[in-house]
């Protein structure tokens, strides 16, 4: 289906109710990505965008804790059975949790993922249209996080997958150069685990230093 002057998900009378509208906008956003996002700098409405990203990322939370549990089941005759009832109870505990609360985390990533990377956006010149355009890409680049559900190859590929949507994404949607978007996705993934080296790396030579001055018997 040839893509309207909006993402579908905001189009819903077009492409036939919410669901039909909702799967025509995760086939577009993670197979036809420059179109699709295109269509979404053409509006600076939060509220859909936000809602399919928050969809999207909780079905995927959701499922992905119901497979840890079909995947942890072969394993828990094998514990005695205090560890065997810890163990469930633990996991169903944690799917409740996220069956519950599970929206609310994937929002707060994407707020808190939408600033950053807007921060940088501006930082780089990029950001023409405002924070509002940068969360409304944010959310629509959840869309690959559903493969997560594939145990070990979707958790490889669903992290990439979204992180070339964001790129993607911000440069079609804030109608900026693409080396702009990448440097403001890529960079503050650089500086975090450049900050994260640093302080694993103090700790061990703190602990190095503190074992070479411990007398010999």
């Amino acid at each position: 289906m040839a893509m309207g002057n909006l993402p579908p998900f905001e189009d819903r009378g077009a492409y036939g109710g919410f669901f039909p509208a909702l799967f025509q906008t995760w086939v577009a956003a993670c197979f036809r990505p420059t179109e699709f996002f295109d269509s979404v700098g053409n509006s600076q409405d939060l509220s859909p965008a936000l809602l399919f990203g928050v969809l999207v990322g909780w079905v995927s939370v959701i499922l992905g804790s119901l497979w840890s549990l079909v995947l942890q089941a072969p394993l828990l005759p094998m514990m005695k059975q205090e560890e065997m009832a810890a163990q469930f109870f633990g996991t169903v505990g944690s799917l409740l949790c996220f069956g519950l609360f599970g929206w609310l985390f994937v929002l707060l990533g994407i707020l808190i993922n939408g600033l950053i990377i807007h921060l940088f956006l501006l930082i780089f010149g990029g950001a023409n249209q405002g924070l509002t355009m940068t969360l409304r890409v944010i959310s629509y680049a959840y869309a690959p996080q559903i493969f997560s559900i594939v145990p070990f190859v979707g958790w490889c590929i669903a992290p990439i997958w979204s992180l070339v949507l964001h790129i993607i994404g911000l440069a079609a949607a804030h109608r900026t150069d693409t080396w702009r978007a990448v440097l403001a996705v890529l960079v503050p993934i650089i500086l975090c685990i450049c900050v994260v080296g640093i302080f694993y790396g103090a700790i061990i030579a703190a602990l190095f230093a503190g074992a070479q001055q411990k007398p010999i018997p």
